[in-house]
């Protein structure tokens, strides 16, 4: 083939190329011609030998301790009409549900005293009781499935939710207590973060066993 070169529409020169040479030249790449509207053949990747993945792919290695993460998500207007139910279910649900300290707790931080009587007392319910309630039963339900053993090892009361310590006259966060349950065994503590939107409470533990 004969190639010819031009500068300003004037021939200037000429060279022969031979069809093996042109085949080196475009590396097998298909030239479009006029009009055709062919593509160009796409480049091959170019694949990484093995030494190269080894050099910038490391093997992970697991944390010192398992971490365990439990996540539970609660319609508010269903345990609005859980403890809204006449014959004292407010009192029957936190006694299910919440430990013996949760449950001064709950008298306290609403104003509300047992009676003596074996008759459930009956009190009215407020829309922060009911948020209240609710973010207790996610964070105890996030936290039995964060357990170890999973969320059938623990019971409502194997588990405390309560404020952390307060730091700087700043109340602190609230954190989720794995009560022991033999003789002996400690008590372990679990991060905890609870959200309210509007009709949901999402609460979400990590814990490590």
């Amino acid at each position: 083939m004969v190639v010819y070169y031009q500068i300003a529409g004037k021939k200037v020169g000429s060279h022969f190329l031979s069809m093996g040479v042109l085949g080196s030249m475009f590396g097998g790449v298909f030239l479009a011609t006029r009009g055709g509207g062919e593509k160009k053949q796409a480049t091959p990747p170019i694949q990484a030998e093995s030494k190269d993945e080894e050099t910038f792919i490391q093997k992970p290695i697991p944390f010192p301790l398992p971490l365990t993460l439990g996540t539970d998500i609660v319609h508010l207007p269903r345990i609005t009409r859980l403890v809204t139910r006449p014959g004292g279910f407010l009192t029957r649900f936190t006694r299910r549900i919440l430990h013996d300290q949760e449950q001064r707790d709950f008298r306290a931080r609403f104003g509300l005293f047992p009676n003596d009587s074996d008759t459930p007392p009956q009190f009215p319910v407020s829309g922060d009781m009911t948020r209240w309630l609710a973010g207790r039963f996610a964070a105890k339900e996030a936290a039995r499935k964060a357990a170890p053993g999973g969320a059938a090892s623990l019971g409502w009361k194997d588990v405390l939710v309560r404020a952390g310590e307060e730091k700087g006259g700043v109340r602190g966060a609230p954190e989720v207590v794995y009560l022991g349950r033999g003789e002996g065994e400690p008590d372990r503590l679990g991060r905890l973060s609870i959200s309210h939107d509007g009709e949901y409470v999402v609460a979400t533990v990590l814990a490590a066993g």
